[in-house]
Formats: C-alpha cells, sequence, structure tokens
C-alpha cells in the first residue's frame, strides 16, 4: 500500500543473524546474487558506450511555506506528549497507532498491501483518501475493515478507480497532545533555540534535501540513459526471479504468520508477477545491473578503500550493530562479505559513470 512516509521508530539492535533481512541490500539486483549452481541463465551485456553522455540537471523542487508548516507540525508531533490507550478504547484524531494491514480488492490481495507494524498518524493522506479518517474511533486490540474507492493516482495503475477492501488489526494507539506553535516548552524540547531559529533551520534543512533530491533524481536519468544504450537479452524467467526474491523479502513472511496457505502465498505473487510497472522496474534494474557490471569489467572499475569504509560504517549504523559486530559478520559469512563488495563496485561504478556525464542547465 503507497501511502504517506513514517518513520521507523521500533526495535533495538538487531542480531547479527538478522543482517541478511535488514534491507540494507535490497537494491542489488537477483543478476548480482543468484548462484551458480542455480538453473538460470545470466546474460551478459555489452558494456554501454559512455561517449557523449549528457544530461540535463533536474531542477530542485520548489520550497513552499506549507513545505515548511509541514515539517514543523512533523516536529511537534514528534515532541509531542504521549499516552497509551488502554485496549478497547477509541482512536482518535490525530492519534499514533500501530497497524497490521491486509488490501483486498476484486477478491484478491492487492500487490504491495500488506503492512506489519506500521508505525502511523491518524491524519488525512491524499494518496489514499477516507482511509485514516476511517480510524477515527476503532478501538484499540480491535481488528476490522475499511471499504474505500482506490484513487485515480494509486500506485497500482491497473487497480486505479476499484473499490478496495482493507483489513486492519489495531495492534496499539497513543494519544498526542501538541504543544502551541510558541510554547516555551516546545522550544526547550527542540533545542533549536527561537521560534524564528527553528524555522531557519528547517528551512535550510529542507533546501538540503531538495538538493539531495535534485542529485538522486539527475543520477537517474544518467542511469536511465544507460539503460537505453545497453543491449542485452533478459528471459522472462529471470524477471520473474528478480520479482519473486523482492516479494519473498518484502510480503512473504507477513503472509506465512498470518497462516496463508501455498495457493494463496501463490496468488499474492502473481499479483506482483503480473503488473506491468513492477516488471518494468525489475527488467530495469536487472539491465542496469548488467550494465554497469559490464562497465566495471571494461574500465577496470574497484572500489575504493576509504568509501568501502564509509560504507560499512553507514551499513554499522542501519542495522544498529557495531561497526566491531559487523566487520566480523562480514568476515564470518562469505555471502554477505560478497553481497558488499558488490553493492561497494555498484556504487563505485555509477560514480564512475557520473564522472564521465556532461551536466547541463535543467530544461526552461
Amino acid at each position: 500500500m503507497t501511502t504517506k512516509d513514517d518513520s521507523n521508530k521500533g526495535g533495538g539492535a538487531r542480531s547479527l543473524a538478522e543482517l541478511h533481512a535488514l534491507g540494507i541490500m535490497k537494491r542489488m539486483p537477483a543478476a548480482y546474487s543468484l548462484d551458480s549452481t542455480e538453473k538460470l541463465d545470466i546474460p551478459t551485456a555489452t558494456a554501454p558506450s559512455l561517449d557523449g553522455l549528457t544530461v540535463a540537471l533536474v531542477p530542485p523542487a520548489p520550497l513552499t511555506e506549507q513545505d515548511l508548516l509541514e515539517r514543523f507540525d512533523g516536529l511537534r508531533r514528534q515532541h509531542a506528549d504521549r499516552r497509551e490507550r488502554k485496549p478497547g478504547e477509541d482512536v482518535g484524531d490525530g492519534d499514533e497507532v500501530l497497524l497490521d494491514v491486509l488490501g483486498f480488492a476484486n477478491g484478491r490481495l492487492m500487490p504491495f498491501s500488506t503492512r506489519e507494524n506500521w508505525l502511523t498518524y491518524v491524519v488525512p493522506d491524499p494518496m489514499l483518501p477516507g482511509f485514516f479518517e476511517a480510524l477515527k474511533g476503532a478501538k484499540v486490540g480491535q481488528s476490522f475493515g475499511i471499504e474505500l474507492k482506490l484513487p485515480d493516482t494509486y500506485a497500482v495503475e491497473s487497480l486505479r478507480g476499484q473499490t478496495a477492501r482493507f483489513l486492519l488489526d489495531v495492534k496499539a494507539a497513543r494519544e498526542l497532545k501538541l504543544l502551541p506553535d510558541d510554547s516555551p516548552e516546545l522550544l526547550k524540547r527542540l533545542k533549536l533555540g527561537s521560534l524564528t531559529d527553528v524555522m531557519r533551520r528547517l528551512g535550510d534543512d529542507l533546501a538540503r534535501e531538495r538538493t539531495e533530491e535534485m542529485d538522486r533524481l539527475t543520477q537517474e536519468r544518467v542511469l536511465d540513459v544507460l539503460v537505453e544504450r545497453t543491449q542485452v537479452s533478459l528471459s522472462t524467467a529471470l524477471v520473474d526471479e528478480e520479482i519473486r526474491r523482492r516479494w519473498a523479502d518484502a510480503e512473504r513472511p507477513i503472509l506465512a504468520r498470518r497462516s496463508f496457505q501455498p495457493d494463496e502465498l501463490q496468488e499474492a505473487l502473481d499479483g506482483w508477477l503480473k503488473d506491468p510497472l513492477t516488471r518494468a522496474d525489475a527488467a530495469r534494474r536487472l539491465t542496469l545491473s548488467l550494465a554497469l557490471r559490464a562497465i566495471a569489467a571494461r574500465d577496470n572499475v574497484q572500489p575504493e578503500r576509504k568509501a568501502t569504509d564509509a560504507l560499512i560504517d553507514d551499513l554499522a549504523r542501519l542495522s544498529n550493530v557495531s561497526r566491531q559486530e559487523l566487520g566480523k559478520a562480514v568476515k564470518d559469512d562469505a555471502a554477505l562479505a560478497r553481497k558488499l563488495y558488490d553493492l561497494a563496485l555498484h556504487l563505485a561504478t555509477v560514480d564512475h559513470v557520473m564522472k564521465k556525464v556532461k551536466l547541463t542547465a535543467p530544461a526552461p
């Protein structure tokens, strides 16, 4: 289910055994992780030329007053007083809630609608109108259904305008008491100075994020050009495997915990396999990975030690383990070490490509 972003606020340090399941390596497509013993042909791509690679910069999204107010509102929620609601108590407007969600349409599980331990807020979301509004008055600990018409902007194109039914478990809820905008206590909790200082800091943060997003989208444009220049034939089986692995990572464990039967699990996977946008995205990822692998071999690209060390630092931080623990895990687990190397090589090759690109001013 594609809706508003929400913060990952759960959990402490994870065990080393969970490193494979963290999602920190999920950017790597199946073409990088398939074992040679598996009966799938991995095609060889001809390294695309980097000559004449010219791409227009993506202009940063404009910063509006509404963006600033929404960010400030998010800070107010983050620093609000919280009261745990008791089992059976009504969920209120603006509450922080912990949900499990399954979505169905046309009698089938909707692709990408499965969420578990989803921490979010009971506030309207234009991406899914009516969904969060229906949570008001639900009971903590209750399982119930919401029926609504999916908007014309829904992420899964084939489901736009369809009637969907979402089954929800309200696992917990917290009442939030937001402090007033100009409350001295709020400013004390924010530790950013006066209200003027806070708004200036938020504006700077948003501007920096817009620039980072501009860089990311520009890089995606460059990689799209690489995909267009790459000649490679992907088998249906390879694309299916890429999708299956991502489904197995993201959705299958949740459905298995809910005692879905084998035929139901296959039906859920089929929803991913038959979605045109999912297939196109999988094919792009595979083509790009093969193109970058071919470029790395042709141009003798190797990850630099400094960049690899920084990557390990980032992964340790994301996985809530110490750098020493992660280093030991990499030493002890050849598969994890290979994934780490593949990710480092992938990033080094992208950096190599970006240095060859001529970036021009954004189109008017």
